[in-house]
């Protein structure tokens, strides 16, 4: 009996270690674990990384349609400020880019991303809680103020003899907006008694604004401004409420499990030797 307990204890003793991840073989040393991943040219990177440079091209998602100055195709070349910064990521490294524009809408730009079908989106995305929960922003690059496009006539109905800061604030009104983009969302959450109306797209926003048929539209003070200086005998018609304390974040977005890939793109955002401004955008509009 006490041979067979010897036994039993001794055989613990030896195994105990192994269950706990400890070799006591003579002789025996930890390996650091290495999770880097060796490429053709013989770099060892991130396995996010290293996805990207074994293919031999960053794929981005953009928009299928152009949002000026942020993509835009002239005489068939593709630039913009989300271009720009795209061109840089893929220039450090050292593979082109290809563009998947299959995207309908700013949110199915966000799709491809989040289902690893790019690895990164730009398109003039904005920072949403609904974005956060299936990708990963990048640090912003701009900051847009939150703006409204506002009939007279109709905001005027709504008044009842309260100022139009109180107007704003209580918005009961009917708010258009682009469908399937962050400004769903937003008009959601800021203007909660307002009844949303999407739209396909911008241009319709606007046509339902001057009709009347929405007392406004909801944009960021760039296309805002941008639909004033089209005609400047709008200003009979429509005005505009501009919201400093409301900012859309404009970041580049990647998948879940990108982390090296993200802390690359944010080096890149914080090696911008200009900062990008409202200013400067417009400028490239004119």
């Amino acid at each position: 009996m006490k041979h067979w307990i010897f036994a039993l204890f001794k055989a613990f003793c030896v195994l105990l270690p192994l269950w706990c991840g400890v070799s006591y073989a003579k002789g025996s040393t930890t390996e650091p674990v290495s999770h880097l991943v060796r490429v053709p040219d013989g770099r060892m990177v991130a396995p996010d990384i290293a996805r990207i440079l074994n293919r031999g091209e960053l794929v981005v998602a953009l928009l299928d349609k152009d949002t000026p100055p942020f993509v835009m195709v002239k005489d068939g070349v593709i630039s913009g400020v989300d271009i720009s910064l795209v061109r840089q990521v893929a220039a450090e490294l050292k593979v082109p880019v290809r563009f998947d524009r299959s995207a309908k809408t700013y949110d199915e730009v966000v799709q491809l991303v989040a289902e690893g079908r790019a690895d990164l989106g730009v398109s003039k995305l904005a920072r949403t809680l609904k974005r956060a929960q299936s990708v990963q922003f990048s640090t912003p690059y701009l900051l847009l103020d939150h703006s409204l496009l506002v009939n007279r006539v109709a905001f005027a109905k709504l008044t009842n003899d309260q100022s139009a800061v109180q107007v704003v604030r209580n918005f009961k009104g009917t708010i258009g907006v682009l469908a399937g983009s962050a400004w769903e969302e937003f008009a959601r959450r800021n203007f909660s008694r307002a009844k949303v109306v999407p739209f396909a797209t911008w241009n319709q926003a606007v046509e339902a604004v001057k009709r009347g048929e929405v007392v406004a539209a909801y944009r960021d003070a760039i296309e805002v401004r941008m639909v004033m200086l089209s005609d400047p005998s709008l200003a009979l018609t429509l005005r505009t409420v501009s919201f400093t304390d409301l900012n859309s974040v404009l970041c580049m977005m990647v998948g879940p499990r990108d982390s090296m890939l993200l802390s690359f793109v944010n080096e890149i955002v914080a090696r911008q030797i200009e900062p990008v401004t409202l200013n400067a955008l417009l400028k490239q509009l004119q």
